[in-house]
C-alpha cells in the first residue's frame, strides 16, 4: 500500500500486438489482476473514457493510444452497464471545435470504435470552473464538460516520451481535461517541469480517476510525444493509483520514476513511495526497454556526485543549456497551431512561414508537440552541447 493507504498494485500483462481479440483478453485479464471492474465503476453510470487524442493521428504513428485498446476498455464498461463518452481535449494550438474533435476522432480510430462497441464521441466544448481549495499549486480548474457531468472517469493513456515532462503516462494524460486554448495559461504559469508536475498532481487529485489503464504495447521513443519513433514494449498495464503505474511506466523505459514531475511531487506529499508500488501478472523486467531512446532534453543518465553537481548547473543555466527551437522553413506550411500554442507569444506567422522570438520563448517545446509538419527543429549553443555531452 501507498503511505496513504492507496492501492500501489500494478497488473502487468503481456500483449503483442494490437490483434482485437489479443488486447481484448490482455485488457480483460489486467482489470481483473487490479481489482475488476465492479471495484472501479457501478452499472448505470456514466463513465468519461478518457484517452490520448492530443490532436488526432493515424494509429501506426503511434501518437494517440490505439483504439483496440480504446475499444476493449469500452466495451467492458459497457458490458458492466455502463453509459461510456469518449472524450478528450486536443493539443493547446488546436481550437477545441467540434470540427476539430471530428477530424481528431476520425484519423485517431475513435469514431470507429464508438461506432463498433455504442460508446458515445463527445462534441460538447463547453467547460466549468472546478474547485479544488486543497490544492498545493492550484485552487480551481476549468475543465472539460464532459469530465465535470461523469459519475466516473477512466484513463487509457499512451507511453510515451515527452520534450519537456520526460514521459507522458497516466498523470500527464489528464492535462486533456484543460480545454484546448486553456492550456498554453497553464504552460507559461508552470515553466518548470517539477512545478508543472506538481500542478498535474493537483488535477488527479482534484478529478480522482477511477481505473488507470495504459497502452504500453508500442510506446514512443525519442522526441516524443509526437516527433518520437515507434518502439515495442510489449504490455497493457492497469491500475487504480496514476502515480503507481506512472512508476512502473518509467521503470519500463529506462527512467527513474522520482525524475517524473508527477511522480517526484506524489512522492513529496507523501502519496507516493515507490518501493511500496508491487506488480501482479507478468514479471515487468521481462518487458523493460532499458536503452529506450529519451528525448533530446533529457538530462542523460549518468548517476552519482557528479550527476548531481551538473543538474544543479542545468538547472541554474536552464535557458544555456536547453535546445531552442527554431523553424524549418521549407517544411513550414504556416498553419498557425505553434502560434496559438505558444504561451510566451514568441511566434508569429507572417507570410506564410512561423518565426520565433529566441528571447521570449520559455522551452516549453509545446510548437514542437505541436507541429505536424517536423517543422520545428532543436538546437543547442555551444556551452550547452558541452553539458549535454558532461551529463549524457
Amino acid at each position: 500500500m501507498q503511505p496513504d493507504g492507496r492501492d500501489a498494485t500494478v497488473a502487468v500483462v503481456r500483449c503483442d500486438d494490437y490483434t482485437p481479440e489479443r488486447v481484448d483478453l490482455a485488457v480483460r485479464r489486467a482489470v481483473d489482476l487490479a481489482g475488476g471492474i465492479g471495484r472501479f465503476v457501478a452499472p448505470g453510470q456514466q463513465v468519461l473514457l478518457k484517452p490520448n487524442l492530443l490532436q488526432g493521428q493515424e494509429p501506426d504513428r503511434c501518437v494517440t493510444t490505439h483504439p483496440t485498446v480504446v475499444a476493449a476498455v469500452a466495451r467492458l464498461l459497457i458490458e458492466h452497464g455502463c453509459r461510456v463518452v469518449i472524450g478528450d481535449s486536443p493539443g493547446a494550438g488546436i481550437i477545441y471545435s467540434e470540427a476539430n474533435l471530428r477530424r481528431a476522432y476520425s484519423r485517431s480510430g475513435f469514431a470507429a470504435v464508438a461506432e463498433e462497441t455504442g460508446a458515445v464521441l463527445n462534441y460538447d466544448t463547453d467547460s466549468a470552473i472546478v474547485p479544488f481549495p486543497e490544492g498545493e499549486t492550484m485552487k480551481q480548474f476549468p475543465i472539460i464538460t464532459p469530465a465535470v457531468e461523469a459519475d466516473a472517469i477512466v484513463v487509457v493513456s499512451k507511453v510515451k516520451t515527452h520534450m519537456w515532462t520526460r514521459m507522458t503516462g497516466a498523470a500527464k494524460n489528464l492535462f486533456g481535461l484543460i480545454p484546448g486554448l486553456e492550456k498554453p495559461v497553464f504552460h507559461f504559469r508552470f515553466q518548470d517541469e517539477y512545478a508543472f508536475g506538481r500542478m498535474l498532481v493537483d488535477l488527479n487529485e482534484c478529478m480522482k480517476p477511477r481505473l488507470q489503464v495504459v497502452d504500453a504495447v508500442v510506446g514512443m521513443e525519442g522526441d516524443g510525444p509526437q516527433a518520437g519513433s515507434p518502439r515495442r514494449i510489449g504490455v497493457i498495464l492497469a491500475g487504480s493509483d496514476y502515480s503507481a503505474v506512472d512508476t512502473v511506466l518509467a521503470r519500463l523505459i529506462g527512467m527513474d520514476p522520482l525524475e517524473i514531475g508527477s511522480t517526484r511531487s506524489a512522492a513529496a506529499r507523501g502519496l507516493l513511495d515507490p518501493e511500496a508500488v508491487r506488480t501482479v501478472g507478468d514479471d515487468p523486467e521481462k518487458f523493460a526497454v532499458p536503452d529506450f531512446r529519451k528525448p533530446s532534453t533529457y538530462a542523460g543518465s549518468r548517476t552519482g556526485v557528479w550527476r548531481r553537481v551538473m543538474l544543479a548547473v542545468v538547472q541554474r543555466f536552464g535557458r544555456i543549456y536547453a535546445p531552442r527551437p527554431g523553424v524549418n522553413a521549407p517544411a513550414c506550411i504556416g498553419c498557425g497551431k505553434c502560434e496559438r500554442i505558444c504561451p510566451a507569444h514568441a511566434i508569429v506567422v507572417t507570410e506564410g512561414k512561423a518565426t520565433i522570438d529566441p528571447a521570449r520563448c520559455i522551452r516549453c517545446y509545446c510548437c514542437h508537440e505541436i507541429c505536424t509538419e517536423h517543422a520545428i527543429a532543436l538546437s543547442r549553443g555551444l556551452v550547452g552541447k558541452l553539458l549535454a555531452r558532461l551529463l549524457g
